[in-house]
């Protein structure tokens, strides 16, 4: 059985949710594969600046270990999790990619870790990043902010193959058939051991959202988001 839901294009508190909701509603549906698709142009462009900006001194932890929780049944869940990724992904949008199973890339998709050049880490997801990502990789990417094109998300192991959006069905099809035949019990297992192999992830992750929170509510950072935010409307 297979189950499709849609990214969404930034993170606010009502897609957190909505997205939180239909992820356990596969797995109580019984869904061996779970497909998270792009809407539009870029699958995910993180955390939605005009909720922050619009916003000063929300407690904002609620939502961050709603999406952390989210990512953890992505990364333990008894479903083999699919990411068809096309255009930009950046920042809580990387998180969501590198949570899953296996990550087909388009071509012309790009990667970024944005927050260190707003002053912010990428706390709330960096469990999901160590589900894909070396920690030497982790920190070339915030250092630099840079977006970093497919043959290198290959090469790091955030994709797991690249494809033309053309071939997205005809590539996921093969995948799907490549792994049909492990059990589900077998599947929760092994990712429920990978995710607890070697740090503590949970604990890791409250420091994470803990900074973050804080930096959200700092009133330098807040003056970056608004300037950021003025000029993408512009």
């Amino acid at each position: 059985m297979i189950h499709k839901i849609t990214a969404p294009k930034l993170l606010n508190p009502g897609s957190i949710d909505l997205l939180f909701k239909q992820v356990h509603e596969a797995e109580e549906s019984g869904a061996r594969f779970l497909v998270l698709e792009s809407r539009g142009d870029n699958f995910c462009d993180g955390l939605d600046l005009r909720w922050v900006t619009q916003n000063p001194g929300t407690d904002y932890m609620p939502q961050m270990q709603q999406y952390g929780a989210l990512l953890k049944k992505l990364q333990t869940g008894k479903f083999i999790s699919f990411a068809l990724v096309k255009g930009d992904v950046s920042g809580g949008g990387l998180g969501l990619v590198c949570a899953c199973d296996y990550v087909i890339a388009a071509k012309d998709s790009t990667y970024s870790l944005p927050e260190g050049l707003l002053g912010l880490i990428p706390g709330m997801i960096l469990p999901a990043l160590l589900n894909k990502l070396k920690p030497s990789v982790i920190k070339k990417m915030v250092f630099t902010g840079k977006k970093f094109d497919s043959t290198q998300a290959l090469t790091w192991e955030i994709a797991d193959e690249v494809a033309e959006e053309s071939s997205f069905d005809k590539a996921l099809e093969y995948a799907i058939a490549s792994m049909k035949s492990c059990k589900k019990d077998s599947v929760g297992a092994v990712k429920e051991l990978v995710y607890h192999s070697h740090v503590s992830k949970d604990e890791y992750a409250q420091m994470g959202m803990k900074i973050l929170s804080t930096r959200l509510n700092d009133a330098e950072i807040i003056e970056r988001l608004q300037d950021l935010v003025a000029f993408m409307e512009d």
